[in-house]
Order: structure tokens, then C-alpha cells, then sequence
């Protein structure tokens, strides 16, 4: 057969890249059938009202992980011995945050019911994202596919069976329930060793350890700013717009950065080779990506205009299109100068370039939201983006001058 020639070990690396990003594409690209089903459904005002409980639980769940996967990663590379220890450690360490966030959403005039429906899925939420690392650390990526898929299903199926009759509450209730559900599937699966101490002999005292907090702190501040930086127009137009077009912006959005996400998926999968070769290899990998982007913004946007307009309904303004088309260009270009900060060890640059992007995204989003809408809201994104790309592009000549001299390359 053809493949006698591969070595078996190349062949193993390649189906755990094509696991990889399976798991990284699959479920985005399905995930919008979600939102897509209460829209056509119920109307795009109930999905409108839903994102804005959604973007703060997300919100909530990503502060009170703090950095855990990229930082538990490290420490498991450091000392397999004890990654139970480590992981059930960051769990108990970090719940004591939810408190925090039941408070927010009391203030925020929920109801009582509400409050506890809402606090019930960032538990959920929250508990189900700590197994990120685990995955990752396991490698266990097609096992990740199926409980995402599983979850998604559930979801779906209940939206249908619902239909007209889906409202905000029962949209909190049923992602909740799903949340909770791919937690159960994870602990049955990873109860060895990650959870065969935990519930059965759980001393709290032993595993809270505030020193987490610290040590995990310049993980939690990259995570919680790439965040911030991607979703500050979403959450501004939550503020601004009525649910209605909330509902058509958030939907817009997520297909603009579906199309970002190529450039993560086209480098991911060699990221380990990345860190290998010298700087002017890594920087030089710049314009071919932004070449990929421009082949790629086109027919990304007249799909996504058909989706939008035919299967949504939505009748979006075409400078909305094009604003987005241009949000999406530049992390192509400054990906892989991220990378090149990340190998010198210049995390804090890309934490105030990110602070950057997300000043100009929130003050344009404020000041064009009310007057020209979500075509303002795109606008603010493409700005934000743009100037994140020109500052990128100085680091990018910056390094290129501090790594002049050439180095081979490491095979």
C-alpha cells in the first residue's frame, strides 16, 4: 500500500493533528445550529435576550478559571507524580470565586429562581472546563469530540422539541443541564486518577492552596485579555442594541471568528516546530498567512452571507459584511508574530497589545453603536484589529533587528 513508506510514528502524529482539529473546527462550525434553531424557532428577540446571560457566564467561568489549563499543563510536565493532587487543588481553590459571580448575578436583578439557575450552570460550566487540561495532557481529543457532539445534540433536539415554546428561562435550564451532563461524562471518564480521591476523601484544607492565585496569575491576565480583546463589541452591543439585534450581531460574530480561527488552525498543529526555528523563519511566515486570509475573507463572507440572510432570516447591511471581512485579515498577519513574542518569552507584550485592541474596540463601539449600529459595531471591531496589527507589525521589524544574525535552523 502507499503508506508502507510512512513511518508509523509520522503516521501517528498526523492523525492526532487531524483529532486536533476535529475537535477544534467540528464543534464550531455545529455549534451555530443552536442559535440558529432558536431564531428560526422562537425569534431572534429570545436569542437576543439569551446572550446576554450567556457572554456573562462565559465571562464569569473564564475569570474563575484563572489561567488553570495553560498553567496545570506546565506544572504536569514539571510533576507527573502528583497531577491528581494538582488538578483537584486549582478545582477547590478556585470554586470559593463562584460566590462572586452568584453575587453579580443578584445585583444584576435577577430573580430568585433565575440567580440559581444561572449560579447552577457556571458551576457546571466551570467544573466541566477544568477537564480542558486534562484532554490536552491526555491527548484524549476524540473522546472531547463525542461528550461536545453528545452535549450539542442534547441541545438541539430539546430546542426542537420545545419550539415556539423555547423562552429565555428554559434556554438557561437547558444549557445547564447540558453542561452538567458533559461533566459527568468527563468524570466517568477521567475518575482515575483525577477524581478517585476527590469525593471520597476530599480534605479541602489540604488541597486549597492560595498560592495558586499568584502563580497562575500571568496565564489568567494572556487568557483574560485575548477574551476581552475577541468579544469587547459583542458586549458593548449587548449594552447598546435591543435583544433583537443583539441576536443578529451575535450571530455575525461568531462567523467572523470562525474565520479568524483558520490561522489558529492552520499554525496549532506545528506550534512545537515553531518554537524551534530561528526568528526570521517565524516571522517570515507572516505575509504567507495573510496571503492565506485574503484567499480565504472572500469566499468566507459570501458564505456567511447566505447563511445569515437565507437560513436566519437576518437582512444585515452590507458594510456590516465587509467591516467583518476586514476584522477577520489581520490575526492572520500578527499570528505568528505572537508565536515569535511567546518563544523570547514577551507574554506582556501581547497582554497591552491586546489592552490596545480593546480600548479602541470599546471606545469606537461606544461612540458608533448608536448611530450607525451593527455596521458601527463591525467597524469598531476592524478598527480594533487593524491597530493591533500595525502595533504587531513594529514588534515584528523589532525582532527581526534583534535577531539579525541568522541561525540554522533546528531539524
Amino acid at each position: 500500500m502507499a503508506h508502507r513508506g510512512i513511518p508509523p510514528r509520522l503516521l501517528r502524529r498526523a492523525l492526532l493533528i487531524l483529532v486536533n482539529a476535529l475537535n477544534s473546527v467540528l464543534v464550531p462550525l455545529l455549534s451555530p445550529l443552536i442559535s440558529l434553531a432558536v431564531v428560526r424557532l422562537a425569534g431572534s428577540g429570545v436569542w437576543g435576550e439569551f446572550v446576554g446571560a450567556l457572554i456573562l457566564v462565559q465571562l464569569g467561568a473564564h475569570v474563575i478559571a484563572w489561567g488553570n489549563k495553560e498553567y496545570l499543563l506546565r506544572l504536569f510536565s514539571f510533576n507527573p507524580a502528583r497531577i491528581a493532587h494538582a488538578w483537584q487543588s486549582s478545582l477547590v481553590t478556585r470554586l470559593p470565586l463562584l460566590a462572586i459571580l452568584a453575587a453579580i448575578f443578584a445585583l444584576a436583578g435577577s430573580s430568585s429562581q433565575r440567580w440559581v439557575m444561572l449560579t447552577l450552570w457556571s458551576l457546571g460550566l466551570v467544573v466541566y472546563q477544568s477537564f480542558d487540561v486534562v484532554v490536552l495532557y491526555k491527548r484524549d481529543f476524540v473522546f472531547a469530540t463525542v461528550v461536545e457532539l453528545a452535549g450539542l445534540g442534547l441541545a438541539l433536539a430539546a430546542i426542537l422539541r420545545l419550539g415556539a415554546h423555547i423562552d429565555l428561562d428554559g434556554l438557561i435550564v437547558l444549557f445547564g443541564v447540558t453542561s452538567w451532563l458533559k461533566v459527568t461524562m468527563m468524570a466517568a471518564r477521567f475518575r482515575h486518577p483525577f477524581l478517585s480521591d476527590a469525593f471520597g476523601r476530599l480534605r479541602v484544607r489540604e488541597r486549597f492552596d492560595a498560592r495558586f492565585f499568584r502563580e497562575a496569575f500571568p496565564f489568567f491576565v494572556l487568557g483574560l485579555s485575548g477574551l476581552l480583546q475577541s468579544r469587547i463589541d459583542l458586549y458593548t452591543a449587548n449594552y447598546f442594541l435591543p435583544p433583537g439585534e443583539v441576536a443578529q450581531y451575535q450571530v455575525l460574530a461568531t462567523f467572523v471568528l470562525l474565520l479568524q480561527s483558520l490561522s489558529n488552525f492552520v499554525l496549532a498543529p506545528f506550534a512545537k516546530n515553531i518554537y524551534r526555528i530561528q526568528m526570521q523563519s517565524i516571522l517570515g511566515l507572516s505575509s504567507r498567512l495573510l496571503a492565506l486570509g485574503a484567499m480565504a475573507a472572500l469566499p468566507g463572507l459570501l458564505v456567511t452571507q447566505a447563511i445569515v440572510g437565507v437560513h436566519y432570516g437576518f437582512d444585515l447591511p452590507p458594510g456590516a459584511f465587509v467591516m467583518g471581512g476586514i476584522a477577520a485579515l489581520p490575526v492572520f498577519f500578527y499570528l505568528p508574530i505572537v508565536y515569535a513574542l511567546y518563544k523570547v518569552g514577551a507574554q506582556s507584550v501581547v497582554v497591552k497589545i491586546n489592552l490596545i485592541g480593546i480600548g479602541v474596540s470599546f471606545v469606537l463601539s461606544a461612540a458608533l453603536l448608536p448611530r450607525a449600529g451593527l455596521t458601527g459595531a463591525a467597524a469598531a471591531a476592524a478598527a480594533g484589529q487593524c491597530c493591533m496589527g500595525i502595533v504587531y507589525s513594529m514588534q515584528g521589524r523589532s525582532l527581526r533587528a534583534d535577531h539579525a544574525i541568522a541561525m540554522p535552523d533546528l531539524s
